[in-house]
């Protein structure tokens, strides 16, 4: 699935005014992701051609001839390991299939991770997006067949020093667009390096692709 396309769709499909005044309470941090998440899977359900979704799907490994079914584990330092045992297979947040966006044939596997600005240091959040990242890029070397998106949707209005730290997300080897729900048509999906600085604190939401 393509990152642009996906955000170029929820632009289209999503009213970002309750998850702005959401993701602006800090105490309500440990909620964000599975709200989100919710958010997102509503939002397909609800499209004009509903998209067909599941949460919580296991990665494939690839297809045995023997007709054994492998699941995909994976260690942040141990890597990619194919299992036969489903429980002990790592999980997506959740799987959209649509001929709008993509293949409606193909699977397409979403991770997300939501922050606020003020918890940035604090919580690693950044880090934690970036693990995100190596977490799929080494899922689809194991599984070249998987399409995967990772998403980091993060409140607050950010310098252009602030900026710079997303550089590892978006350079000459990795591609991560970003939606500014502040922003109106074509200006507002960017590359992540890219986007608006300073303005008012608004929800953005990266997308990175394999």
């Amino acid at each position: 699935m393509n990152a642009h396309n996906f955000l170029t769709f929820v632009q289209n499909q999503y009213d970002f005014n309750r998850a702005n005044a959401i993701m602006s309470e800090t105490n309500l941090k440990n909620c964000w992701k599975q709200w989100f998440t919710a958010e997102l899977v509503h939002m397909c359900n609800q499209s004009q051609s509903p998209f067909i979704t599941e949460t919580d799907v296991h990665y494939p490994g690839v297809a045995q001839t023997d007709g054994k079914s492998l699941f995909l584990s994976y260690h942040a330092t141990k890597g990619v390991e194919a299992v036969t045992e489903k429980r002990n297979g790592s999980r997506c947040d959740f799987t959209m299939n649509d001929g709008a966006i993509a293949d409606a044939s193909q699977t397409n596997y979403l991770e997300i991770r939501c922050a606020n600005a003020d918890l940035f240091v604090k919580n690693k959040d950044l880090a934690k997006f970036e693990a995100d990242i190596k977490r799929i890029e080494a899922l689809k070397a194991a599984n070249p067949a998987l399409q995967m998106t990772a998403l980091f949707a993060f409140y607050g209005a950010f310098t252009s020093k602030q900026v710079e730290n997303f550089k590892v997300m978006d350079n000459s080897n990795r591609c991560t667009y970003v939606l500014d729900s502040a922003l109106e048509g074509s200006t507002s999906i960017a590359r992540l390096c890219q986007m608006a600085r300073a303005g008012e604190p608004r929800l953005c939401l990266a997308a990175f692709s394999v």
